[in-house]
């Protein structure tokens, strides 16, 4: 049987997978939609693919 986790451990680790979700989706085509987390990835993958489209 396993130990039970503490709260603080546990929101620890709960912090760390809400801050890592990405931030933007980015439709490049009609099949293709691609998740970042930074604006500087936005902007590489906007100049790479001009026609992109920023989804919310």
């Amino acid at each position: 049987m396993a130990r039970k986790k503490s709260k603080a451990k546990v929101q620890k680790i709960l912090n760390e997978i809400k801050n890592s979700t990405p931030k933007f989706k980015l439709q490049l085509d009609r099949r293709t939609i691609i998740t970042l987390k930074t604006e500087e990835q936005l902007s590489k993958w906007m100049q790479l693919y001009p026609k992109a489209e920023l989804i919310t």
